[in-house]
């Protein structure tokens, strides 16, 4: 009866052991691959207002302001910018 207890919770302790084979990675990213403003190459790689990182989050509004293409995470923050665009610009 002992051998068969001792056989038990070794096969038990075995068992908990093993490391999981398809464990999914966590991605650095979140940018939604379909989305076609993902694909464009912006002038900045920072929102200006809530000061989110697009190039890991991806865009989902952008403006041109003087000739340059600039991305924002929402519409929001797109028109906060273009109320004051001099004013986020120099703070770049």
């Amino acid at each position: 009866m002992k051998k068969l207890f001792l056989i038990i919770c070794i096969a038990i302790l075995w068992s908990c052991n093993k490391k999981e084979k398809n464990v999914v990675k966590e991605s650095t990213t979140v940018i939604e691959p379909k989305n076609p403003l993902n694909q464009l190459k912006y002038d900045n790689k920072i929102d200006f207002y809530c000061k989110m990182d697009i190039t890991k989050y991806g865009v989902s509004d952008t403006t041109h302001y003087k000739g340059k293409l600039y991305g924002f995470c929402s519409t929001m923050c797109k028109n906060e910018f273009l109320m004051k665009p001099e004013e986020y610009l120099a703070k770049q």
